[in-house]
């Protein structure tokens, strides 16, 4: 069901770990949505995001947990939790420096360059396969054995790699959908198909760096969409722009991370 995520999902788009995410389900701080009765899976709802990272932010501040359920539970109060708050850090301030540093993070202006924009439909040859974090590497092996595919018949490419990360699947993992965009006529062979890649409107933000660091970009992007008052669908996408052809350098790999949008009609 688009919407619905997965514990692991939930935890990178949130930047929240599925440790922390089930000790505030223990403690009836933050709750799944849906709790499957056969197999104890915790789905959560896009709609929770928002208070996911508000939780998250609110704890990098340093305030404790029975501030932030006063705060969820008395919204009205937020004025005498907060000047309880600076009083501590105050006296604190020695071992505070961690969560000054987060505050004064807030304040600096994000350099991933979000866009919105329509991405447009492709032809692909395509891998899907389960991503079971933290074994990332069955989406680089899917990409060589695309590419091996196209070279050996002499396919011309149509865009830069991707994989596609949706919300329909209730396995064990996430079934991701790795792509290589080809122009003319392609056939696929074995596991490799031959797809349609629909597009979309998305908020897109260009990340440079490795792809070990993309984890904290995703939960940037969710904050960005946020922050515009986008609804995103949970469905996400990588885009290698800039990536091992181009470059021995992993930091200067720019990935384009875009998280697709419910609402078509009004970009900001």
């Amino acid at each position: 069901m688009r919407g619905r995520l997965i514990i692991s999902r939930f935890s990178l788009l949130t930047g929240l770990s599925p440790k922390t995410l089930r000790y505030y389900d223990e403690i009836n701080l933050l709750c799944p949505a849906h709790v499957d009765d056969l197999t104890s899976y915790r789905y959560y709802s896009v709609a929770q995001i928002d208070l996911a990272v508000r939780i998250r932010r609110w704890r990098e501040l340093g305030l404790p947990l029975d501030e932030i359920r006063n705060l969820i539970d008395h919204p009205g109060h937020a004025k005498e939790v907060w000047v309880r708050h600076e009083q501590r850090l105050s006296a604190e301030i020695e071992h505070r420096q961690h969560s000054l540093l987060h505050l004064r993070t807030y304040l600096q202006e994000n350099p991933m360059k979000y866009r919105t924009e329509q991405l447009p439909a492709h032809q692909t040859l395509s891998i899907r396969t389960r991503l079971q974090p933290p074994n990332y590497e069955v989406i680089p092996e899917a990409l060589r054995e695309l590419m091996m595919h196209a070279k050996a018949r002499g396919y011309s490419l149509d865009g830069p790699s991707f994989f596609v990360h949706d919300n329909d699947d209730q396995g064990e993992g996430s079934l991701v959908e790795v792509c290589l965009p080809i122009a003319g006529p392609v056939k696929g062979e074995g596991r490799i198909e031959v797809r349609t890649f629909e597009g979309g409107w998305a908020l897109i933000g260009r990340f440079v760096g490795s792809y070990d660091k993309t984890g904290a970009a995703y939960s940037a992007l969710v904050e960005e969409a946020l922050r515009r008052e986008l609804r995103i669908t949970g469905v996400t996408a990588e885009f290698y722009v800039k990536s091992v052809p181009h470059t021995p350098n992993p930091d200067e790999y720019e990935t384009d991370i875009a998280f697709f949008l419910e609402e078509p009609e009004e970009r900001h």
